[in-house]
């Protein structure tokens, strides 16, 4: 009886030995992710230096639709989709209450505009919104980042479901679905309800700030690159124009 209790006891305690190296290599790799990550996206230019810069800044919240058919998408948000309008005057009139829906991308379309929900607002409505979205068109997509109040939050649903969501508005709004791989890699601090901010340590760079950072590369992973969709959009425009220095350029 003894040496079977010890030979339990030892097959046990390989397999915890063996449960705990898997984990160290699993949080070895995910640090060497971590910072391959940080290379290849520096957050100094969110737009690499070799494209020239946006005529307009992004919009502080958009839309990221996995669908080419813009009759439909169109369709879904009508009375509020403004009738079809050049990508640059669309970022120029983002501020407007009204929705702009880009031309497709990559079998991605962007929506942005005023009218879009805010989670600071009002997040039942946000995800009451993005519900219905979902439930119409497929895949959708929201982000939304703040760079003065450093508000944020993004959100991933499929077919009506919330597969992954969060929200910080000087609190926690909306926390739903396990963090992502691509959220872990960014460095993404989500907090839970109710978690009150610890304090910082000099030098240290808010969370809050460091997400809002990072909402973008967020959406380059998840779904398409917002300011690479519209250099292609203004670029596509200014063929269509015939301008071809500016589309050189």
């Amino acid at each position: 009886m003894d040496t079977l209790v010890v030979g339990l006891l030892g097959s046990l305690g390989f397999v915890l030995g063996l449960a705990f190296a898997f984990f160290v290599i699993y949080r070895h790799h995910l640090r060497r992710l971590r910072r391959a990550n940080r290379q290849r996206d520096p957050l100094s230019t969110v737009t690499p230096a070799r494209r020239r810069p946006l005529p307009f800044h992004m919009p502080p919240r958009w839309l990221a639709i996995r669908s080419s058919n813009t009759a439909l998408v169109r369709s879904v948000l009508s009375p509020n989709s403004v009738p079809a309008t050049p990508w640059s005057e669309a970022l120029a009139r983002c501020r407007e209450r009204a929705w702009f829906v880009s031309p497709p991308v990559d079998g991605w379309t962007l929506i942005v505009g005023s009218r879009l929900p805010e989670a600071g607002q009002d997040v039942d409505h946000l995800f009451r919104f993005l519900t219905q979205l979902s439930r119409e068109l497929g895949e959708v997509h929201f982000y939304s980042a703040d760079r003065v109040l450093n508000f944020h939050s993004w959100a991933r649903l499929d077919d009506g479901r919330v597969t992954r969501a969060y929200a910080w508005a000087g609190e926690t709004l909306w926390n739903e679905g396990r963090p992502t791989l691509e959220e872990r890699l960014l460095g993404l601090r989500c907090r839970a309800y109710g978690e009150e901010p610890e304090p910082l340590r000099y030098g240290d760079v808010p969370p809050e700030l460091h997400n809002t950072e990072r909402v973008i590369l967020l959406a380059r992973r998840w779904s398409i690159d917002p300011v690479a969709a519209s250099e292609i959009l203004l670029h596509q425009e200014a063929v269509e124009s015939g301008n071809e220095d500016e589309a050189r350029e």
